[in-house]
Parts: structure tokens; C-alpha cells; sequence
């Protein structure tokens, strides 16, 4: 079998397990809402996809893809929005590489011993997008900084909404990991499977 072949067979899988229970979810939660850019709940789309793609690249040896990966994504996310500006721009961009980074800090959390199980790495997925999607308001604070200054409460009460949806968004990244990596260990499973009979038959021939 195909090293490559077999490479991308397990990131694709991971990408759209990540990518989908994120969605899923929000579909569950909010209903159409969730795939039209202009309302709140598109934010479990917006996050979903970058964090399936980074979560499957980075776990790859084909990590160089990921950048052109996330700009393709980039580049359809702003073509998505019906009426563009500046801050549309900007604040698609954050999502972006604010998200693809929270991936890249829980895969080095779950390294670590006290992650070993896997209610802590779904809780632990939650905490830091939780924290990443409050980041992004903040980024998008400081291209309104007037309208702060005069809505300050108005801001505040947006930081801790979207602070509270990056944590559903972020525990069911957290549960599509652990379900990716359930159905990649079968995958792996039935390709050394497959290796070991074809072995069986050429040494048999």
C-alpha cells in the first residue's frame, strides 16, 4: 500500500471527523443558522473547519500543506460574506490563525501525563478554544476601540458570549477528536491487516 495514499487517507478522515462533530453540534444547538455567515452561530463553522484541518496536518508528517490548507479555507470564508469590509477581513483572518494555534496548544497539552484520559482532553479542547474565541473578541475590540469606549458593557457582555460558545465549540472539537482517533486506530488496525495478508500471499507464492 501507498505510504502517501495511507498519509492522506488518515488526515482527511481526522479533518472532516473534527470538522463535522464541531458542526454537528451547533446543527443540533441552532439549526441552519450555523452555515449563514452573518449570524452568531456561523462561529461553529468558522471554528470547526480550521481546527479539523489543523488537528489532522499537524498530527500528519504532512504538516507543509497546512498553511496552503488554511488559506484556501481563508479564501472561501471571505468569499462566503455577502457584503465585505475591513473588519470582515481581519476578523476572518483571526479566527483563522487563532484557532489553527489553540489546536497547536492542546496538542501539546495532551502529551502530558495528566491528559491520559479522555474526559480531561474533551474538557481541556473546551477550556482553550473557550479562551481563543474570547481572544478574537478582543482582537475585534481593538479595531472598534471608540465603539468601546462609548459600549463598554455592550463589549464586555460580547466577550463572555462568545467566550461561553467557544466552550461548547471547543467540547465538541475536544469529542471529534477522540471519536478521529478511535476510527484512525481501526483504520490503522485493518491497513496492517491488509500488509500482513498481502505478506501471507506473496511468501505463500
Amino acid at each position: 500500500m501507498n505510504t502517501t495514499e495511507n498519509s492522506w487517507r488518515h488526515i482527511i478522515l481526522r479533518a472532516f471527523i473534527v470538522s463535522g462533530v464541531g458542526i454537528l453540534v451547533g446543527f443540533i444547538l441552532y439549526r441552519s443558522a450555523v452555515f449563514i455567515p452573518r449570524m452568531w452561530p456561523f462561529q461553529f463553522t468558522v471554528s470547526s473547519i480550521p481546527a479539523g484541518v489543523a488537528y489532522a496536518l499537524n498530527k500528519s508528517s504532512m504538516r507543509r500543506h497546512l498553511l496552503p490548507a488554511l488559506l484556501i479555507w481563508y479564501i472561501i470564508l471571505t468569499g462566503l460574506i455577502v457584503k465585505l469590509t475591513w473588519r470582515s477581513v481581519i476578523l476572518n483572518f483571526a479566527y483563522v490563525v487563532v484557532i489553527t494555534l489553540a489546536v497547536f496548544v492542546y496538542n501539546y497539552v495532551v502529551t502530558k501525563p495528566f491528559s491520559s484520559k479522555a474526559i480531561l482532553r474533551i474538557v481541556f479542547a473546551g477550556a482553550i478554544i473557550s479562551i481563543a474565541n474570547g481572544s478574537i473578541t478582543i482582537l475585534s475590540a481593538i479595531y472598534l476601540f471608540k465603539f468601546i469606549l462609548a459600549n463598554s458593557v455592550v463589549w464586555l457582555n460580547a466577550l463572555e458570549h462568545n467566550a461561553e460558545i467557544g466552550a461548547v465549540i471547543g467540547l465538541a472539537i475536544g469529542a471529534g477528536i477522540e471519536i478521529a482517533e478511535y476510527l484512525n486506530n481501526k483504520l490503522c488496525e485493518h491497513e496492517i491487516n491488509l500488509i500482513s495478508k498481502d505478506k501471507i500471499v506473496h511468501k505463500d507464492n
